[in-house]
């Protein structure tokens, strides 16, 4: 189904193309009267299990292979629908459950392993029996990935890479030699960036001057800010301690090291994800792949202005989501940064998706929260964000979405008296919402949250304390407090809502990137991500409100990204992370009562996620966005334990906007035992 800008709604069938490549397949489940075709292996057509999953199936198999392996990963694809499953196997066994009907293809791979595909057609209650054998590739270190094997490595900064030059990998003192330059890098530079965004773009000297005068913001004298890191290292009023003669001997080093004459290389990781086979063994994931189907063949996607943080949309044959929320109706909604810009709903339970064209449909967009009464807010991202002067440019709005009428109901001007006095405004993110109803979102780019208050109907602005401090993600804490991370300060900023009053707090790691920042547990602790600094390690921060101590955890990987730490129904803190060109992008979860990590691979090597979202009974929705080919951009969730998966819906924990306390400010009750989340759901 597609909805049209003027609010009309239209079904399309499986298949079909739209001129804006919105290409969904509709709920189809094949009949059980479908005939085989004779390559295809048939399950034996048992009769729904009773009392299943609304006649949802399994799969059951086992995989060898050449050389010892653990955990492989193993891949079910319904073609049909175009609907994902990985589980892993344990002993060399695994088992999937709660899949749709249709035809299948099935592969596993492991590190440096890969079987053939095989077709099978599911539609008794079980499949079982399925035997899969991998055989060695030819690079014996290759990690797997649910994309064609080739593109694995072949990422770089800049995105797809080209085939001819891969990645080379050197340890970190190969790379980075010691000397006062790495001393600026690792206490400045490589917090936000990370340890390979330099080694992998090796420039000319005249290249790394103005990529170091752009950060100093050396043109900012003769106009504004429009880049979100340009003047982060401006001198006295910078954050960041960036002196004369650090920009001198930095730019030396780099000339020296990561100079033109040098290839695109990364650090070798020497600490891997230390990966679980007993947790493996247990998870499940899912990904309902949104677009058109990627032809095999084509060349990958060049890499665009996509790949960054300012830009509104991407080109309109790849879809991007970006940030999800969870209605009352175990309905997954997403923002979807194609063109024309989109507001996407999935059920879950039937895979059928619908699109709404936003009233600009050129302005961008990157994040979305939904509020009790079920109104979807959105923040426009960008739409004045480079000063176009053209007559319909207008600073980004809040608007709001109702799912009953499927029109926009709001377009909101989120600056209204102009407190921000200064254009480009953008870009607007991160809505999140109170136990009042109130919808707070940032400035991003200007230092500043809003406020729209529904019940007066005014919008409220208030600008961060610390110049330039860039605020990323949010939370709303159990007192309707509003927390967000300070990207380029470094700090971890509180709103105090009653008496409109700042307060930053700054973590023992400094300076931190805690990238987009902050959730909240039942007990009113702040929790973020705080990124890794060359061989500093990426740690996991708790903030007690009622002490303000702050206590720190490392990651136990080199080069940890958590992008944001967000809080189940356990008190358990959850991450993802991007990866490197060695280091898989996972899924991360931190058990603060028995301090242990547990890391969980995404089906695609290289895609990286910025939300993480909670359902009632222990569902992780996310996304692969970025770095992912076309075509493989998805609504995805994680079942940590799919033993436990008793339906498809994605009911939001204590109800939307999916917070780990119930809204109003009373504690969850956590389960004793803590084995199973106890939450009240809809019984669609």
């Amino acid at each position: 189904m597609r909805m049209f800008s003027d609010g009309r709604a239209k079904k399309l069938a499986p298949g079909a193309r739209s001129r804006f490549a919105m290409m969904v397949t509709a709920g189809l489940i094949l009949s059980a009267g479908l005939s085989a075709p004779s390559d295809l292996a048939v399950a034996a057509g048992a009769q729904a299990e009773s009392g299943s999953l609304h006649g949802l199936r399994t799969v059951t198999g086992s995989v060898v292979a050449d050389k010892p392996f653990k955990s492989a990963q193993v891949y079910l694809k319904n073609v049909d629908k175009r609907i994902q499953y990985m589980v892993f196997t344990s002993g060399g066994d695994f088992r999937a459950v709660a899949l749709f009907p249709g035809r299948y293809e099935v592969t596993a791979r492991a590190i440096g392993l890969e079987s053939e595909t095989q077709k099978i057609i599911v539609r008794g209650r079980s499949f079982d029996g399925l035997k899969l054998t991998m055989r060695s590739l030819d690079d014996p270190s290759l990690f797997p990935t649910s994309v064609p094997v080739k593109s694995v490595r072949l990422f770089n900064a800049a995105g797809w890479n080209d085939p001819a030059a891969p990645v080379q990998f050197g340890s970190y003192d190969e790379i980075y030699p010691p000397g006062p330059g790495r001393v600026v890098l690792e206490s400045t530079c490589f917090n936000c960036h990370g340890e390979n965004t330099f080694s992998l773009t090796p420039r000319s000297e005249d290249a790394w001057k103005f990529a170091i005068d752009y950060m100093r913001g050396a043109q900012l004298g003769e106009r504004e800010r429009i880049g979100l890191g340009e003047g982060a290292l401006s001198g006295s009023a910078s954050n960041f301690r960036f002196s004369v003669e650090d920009r001198k001997v930095l730019l030396e080093y780099l000339t020296a090291h990561v100079g033109a004459d040098k290839p695109s290389r990364a650090v070798r990781t020497d600490v891997q994800v230390p990966f679980d086979e007993s947790e493996l063994a247990k998870a499940q994931l899912i990904e309902y792949y949104v677009g058109k189907e990627p032809d095999p063949g084509a060349k990958p996607a060049e890499a665009s202005g996509a790949h960054s943080e300012l830009d509104a949309s991407v080109s309109a044959d790849q879809q991007t989501l970006i940030t999800m929320q969870l209605d009352a109706e175990g309905n997954v909604w997403a923002i979807n940064r194609a063109v024309p810009s989109q507001l996407v709903r999935l059920d879950p339970r039937t895979g059928e998706q619908v699109f709404y064209v936003l009233p600009d449909p050129t302005a961008g967009v990157h994040d979305l929260v939904i509020d009790r009464d079920g109104i979807i807010w959105v923040t426009e991202f960008t739409r004045d964000l480079f000063g176009s002067g053209s007559g319909d440019a207008h600073p980004p709005r809040l608007l709001g979405f109702n799912p009953k009428t499927s029109k926009w109901e709001h377009i909101l001007d989120a600056d209204p008296d102009n407190v921000i006095n200064v254009l480009p405004k953008g870009p607007l993110m991160a809505p999140t919402v109170d136990s009042k109803g109130n919808v707070y979102m940032n400035w991003m780019l200007r230092g500043a949250i809003a406020k729209w208050d529904p019940s007066s109907k005014k919008m409220f602005v208030s600008r961060v304390p610390t110049s330039g401090g860039t605020p990323y993600g949010a939370a709303i804490d159990g007192n309707d407090n509003v927390w967000v991370a300070l990207w380029n300060g470094g700090k971890l900023g509180k709103f105090d809502t009653t008496v409109n009053q700042w307060t930053e707090f700054t973590p023992p790691t400094q300076p931190a990137n805690m990238r987009r920042g902050p959730g909240v547990d039942s007990k009113n602790n702040v929790w973020v991500g705080i990124w890794a600094g060359g061989p500093r390690p990426g740690k996991i921060a708790k903030l007690d409100q009622q002490s303000g101590r702050w206590t720190e955890w490392n990651i136990p990987h080199r080069g940890a990204q958590p992008y944001e730490a967000s809080v189940d129904c356990h008190d358990d803190i959850w991450f993802p992370e991007s990866g490197a060109p060695d280091l898989p992008s996972v899924i991360g979860r931190f058990n603060p009562r028995t301090e242990k990590f547990t890391f969980y691979p995404k089906l695609q090597f290289v895609a990286d996620t910025s939300r993480l979202v909670h359902t009632a009974h222990g569902g992780v929705w996310y996304s692969p966005r970025y770095g992912a080919p076309p075509g493989h951009s998805a609504f995805g969730v994680l079942y940590p334990d799919k033993d436990k998966i008793t339906s498809l819906a994605a009911y939001a924990l204590n109800g939307p906007p999916s917070y780990a306390f119930t809204v109003g400010g009373k504690a969850t009750a956590i389960n004793a035992a803590g084995s199973r989340c106890e939450q009240p759901v809809s019984p669609h």
